[in-house]
């Protein structure tokens, strides 16, 4: 039975050095337990306040 784990906030494409989070294609990673664990992302944007709170794919700013 396809059962999810976890599902959290990500990008579709890492950032480019100094790009901004507004910027991003957002979405979805789902977290499957389908005998192998599998990971799927799913294409649909979570809200601000869910990529904010968001603990994992984090942007660390560049030190100028």
């Amino acid at each position: 039975m396809r059962e999810i784990i976890s599902k959290e906030p990500w990008w579709a494409v890492p950032p480019k050095p100094g790009q901004d989070e507004s910027e991003l294609e957002w979405g979805w990673l789902v977290h499957y337990n389908e005998g192998e664990p599998r990971f799927e992302f799913v294409r649909k944007r979570p809200s601000d306040s869910e990529i904010r709170q968001r603990k994992s794919c984090r942007i660390t700013p560049t030190p100028e």
